[in-house]
């Protein structure tokens, strides 16, 4: 499992690859899940195929809302899906708001998206 923590007070973020989904901790107390699926194109003629990782749903504890939770999770695996060379889709709308921002323009599953959507 990958851990990372931002401090005292602040929620451990940990990879629970087994289980396809990063979780946000306090204590021993799970406050926030991001749930993901990994898909392996075909690789087409003579091209590497590259696994995309699918953020699926991002869900927090109601006392947690608006807190940064859902935020630092969808962060994190982002890091962590750049750190292991894969592309991202996002089909959770949070996490897709995330994942459209500029910085993360280089992990997006389609960078062509990205041309389109500068000439509107």
């Amino acid at each position: 499992m990958d851990e990372s923590s931002a401090g005292p007070g602040a929620v451990r973020l940990v990879h629970d690859d087994d289980r396809e989904r990063y979780e946000a901790l306090e204590g021993a107390e799970v406050v926030g899940v991001l749930y993901y699926g990994d898909e392996t194109p075909a690789a087409g003629a003579g091209v590497a195929s590259t696994t995309v990782r699918d953020l699926r749903s991002t869900v927090v504890a109601p006392e947690r809302s608006g807190r940064g939770v859902g935020t630092a999770l969808v962060r994190f695996a982002l890091e962590d899906a750049r750190d292991r060379g894969l592309r991202v889709r996002a089909t959770c709308w949070f996490a897709r708001g995330i994942l459209e921002r500029p910085e993360h323009a280089d992990l997006r599953e389609d960078p062509a998206e990205d041309e389109g959507r500068a000439t509107r």
